[in-house]
């Protein structure tokens, strides 16, 4: 007769009063490993938005998430972009509605979001070696406010996770502005090729 474990229930207790929530905010130093502010997405839920989802839809979801970023899916439910409260809210959708004429209204989360093709991400391979000073220099470099972290597994590109600047500047209790004078130059380089 095979061996079977048997399971016991764990002890349970009543509340008396609420408990405490947990505070999440947690402390760094720019040389602490990367991987320890890293959002791994194995472990952590995406939030994904619809490409037809319209803009105040996204920003309800991003509230009611707890987030300030969401992943965009396709019509077959592919990853296409991401937005960002800052894209949503800003001028991306002035700009949008009124070069194409459209009401702000009409305006989906497809209009405004950053397509994956214009992402710059960083490999795996690279963080786990990499300080959280690394990053954060990283993303200053660069003007990014958030570094997403790719991984090659059996022959594909998959998303692994992601950096947060305001994760990043809460826990190192520094701000992490964009490098202006490389951005611009970057932008300027843009314009004079096309």
């Amino acid at each position: 007769m095979p061996q079977t474990h048997r399971f016991k229930p764990l002890p349970l207790s009543s509340m008396t009063h609420a408990p405490e929530l947990p505070k999440v905010q947690r402390l760094a130093q720019p040389h602490d490993a990367a991987l320890s502010l890293l959002t791994d997405l194995h472990h952590s839920a995406c939030v994904v938005a619809h490409q037809q989802d319209g803009l105040d839809q996204t920003m309800h979801l991003m509230m009611r998430a707890g987030v300030r970023m969401v992943f965009v899916s396709g019509v077959h439910g592919e990853l296409i972009g991401m937005v960002t409260a800052e894209d949503i809210q800003g001028e991306r959708p002035v700009l949008r509605a009124s070069s194409q004429l459209v009401p702000h209204r009409e305006l989906t989360v497809a209009d405004v979001m950053v397509p994956v093709t214009q992402w710059d991400t960083v490999d795996l391979a690279a963080v786990r070696t990499a300080r959280l000073g690394d990053i954060a220099e990283t993303m200053h470099e660069h003007g990014l406010r958030y570094l997403l972290v790719t991984q090659q597994k059996q022959g594909k590109t998959m998303l692994r996770g992601m950096f947060s600047a305001r994760r990043l500047e809460m826990a190192m209790n520094t701000t992490i502005e964009p490098d202006l004078h490389s951005r611009s130059f970057a932008e300027l380089e843009m314009v004079l090729a096309h």
